[in-house]
């Protein structure tokens, strides 16, 4: 009985939080603890703390909540943690955006407590509410966030992008909103004209 706990509980500890949905090209996961890189693969298991990056290809993540993301060419994301609950109140999401694009969607996390999903660049934190949006962060650490419709062209939610310098608030189909360094605040947002969803995909 002894022996039976003893090889259950990691698995409890470490219990996957997605799994990769789509791979066109290549990528990697790097793993907490493991010295081996993962070649990205369809199916492959997520836990939090992976460091998943690509290189000439494309991702695709699917969340235990239905929740995903995408990421593109030369990108790179930190799932530093994710906790899913019955409870929206007791549910989590934080996750880093380094480098690249990603496209975030929103699954049942849409009722999670606002205070709980913290996205960060190195020069923001989005809050999300029932939001699909695009977040790219060049090689200095701008990041440009643009929220983006739903399939009928009426906005997907909210999102407020944060410095230590201000706030901005999102809610019109591809506005969008820069941000140069942490120190600086948000530029005032903008819609973007002429974008589609086909587009950005």
């Amino acid at each position: 009985m002894h022996k039976w706990l003893l090889i259950c509980l990691p698995v409890f500890a470490h219990a996957d939080i997605g799994a990769i949905s789509e791979v066109r090209g290549n990528g990697e996961i790097i793993r907490e603890n493991q010295s081996d890189k993962l070649l990205a693969e369809l199916a492959l298991d997520i836990f939090s703390n992976d460091d998943i990056r690509t290189g000439n290809g494309r991702i695709a993540i699917q969340f235990i909540d239905d929740s995903v993301i995408r990421l593109t060419e030369h990108s790179k994301v930190i799932i530093d943690k994710f906790i899913f609950d019955p409870n929206p109140e007791k549910s989590e999401l934080a996750l880093s955006f380094i480098k690249g694009t990603g496209r975030f969607v929103t699954g049942k996390l849409k009722r999670i407590k606002k205070e709980n999903i913290k996205i960060r660049t190195n020069s923001a934190t989005i809050g999300i509410r029932g939001t699909d949006f695009t977040v790219s962060v060049d090689e200095t650490g701008r990041s440009l966030v643009i929220l983006l419709p739903n399939s009928d062209g009426t906005a997907s939610g909210e999102i407020t992008v944060t410095t230590f310098a201000g706030t901005v608030v999102m809610n019109q189909p591809f506005q969008a909103t820069m941000v140069t360094v942490a120190e600086s605040a948000p530029t005032k947002p903008v819609v973007l004209e002429n974008l589609t969803l086909d587009f950005i995909d």
